[in-house]
């Protein structure tokens, strides 16, 4: 934790995958480096993951929890709004006699637009016999990781991933307009990472385009 804090500097921001209950170690030791929790989100898959003692509920999620150092102000609400998945039109005006009347906000009103923060609990399919399969027992899903992306960096800031797998996030910088820098230690997986973000397209593809203007968790 203290490396990365180091690598990132004091504005950058990281996620990473934990589960219980070494979630409680990464929390510490990342909070003991200057790390700033910030939020987490869970990632709900289709297919349950086997339990080894047998008596164990059946998993079908993994939580991406989400640090960022002192100075990190980098937001993109707007870059990954969805659609709201309830009815009706939240559009309001204040009237002049409102108790709760701030400075400034005489006669404001705000535009319900149909778009909202997506919530901290996705679900996405897992990527195993799909198209985007590499093989790796691990892969993460790029509609997972490419939100998380867009949400807490810039087009042109750098991207790094240290144990980057099959390369999702890479390629999710890539597509996304981000540098990046990953590192994988297993050869064989390096090489399919480096190709398989060298195919990446340099524009994010219509299906998994953001439906919105341009946030992350709430309605």
């Amino acid at each position: 934790m203290s490396e990365m804090a180091r690598l990132c500097g004091d504005s950058g921001q990281m996620w990473i995958f934990a589960r219980m209950p070494w979630t409680v170690d990464v929390f510490l030791s990342a909070q003991e480096s200057g790390w700033r929790y910030v939020q987490e989100r869970i990632w709900v898959k289709q297919n349950a993951g086997g339990c080894t003692a047998g008596n164990e509920l059946r998993k079908v999620h993994e939580t991406a929890l989400h640090f960022r150092r002192f100075r990190s102000r980098t937001f993109n609400r707007d870059a990954i709004r969805e659609p709201k998945a309830t009815k009706g039109d939240k559009s309001v005006r204040r009237r002049n006699s409102s108790e709760t009347q701030f400075l400034g906000t005489e006669d404001s009103r705000y535009v319900d637009d149909g778009l909202r923060l997506p919530k901290t609990v996705a679900f996405c399919r897992n990527v195993h016999r799909t198209a985007e399969a590499t093989g790796h027992p691990t892969q993460k899903p790029l509609a997972f990781v490419l939100p998380l992306v867009l949400y807490s960096s810039n087009p042109g800031d750098l991207v790094f991933d240290p144990f980057c797998g099959s390369g999702t996030t890479a390629v999710a910088a890539k597509m996304s307009g981000r540098r990046w820098v990953a590192a994988e230690q297993d050869p064989a997986w390096h090489a399919k990472a480096c190709e398989r973000v060298a195919a990446a397209p340099v524009r994010i593809p219509e299906e998994l385009r953001p439906t919105g203007s341009g946030s992350l968790f709430d309605e």
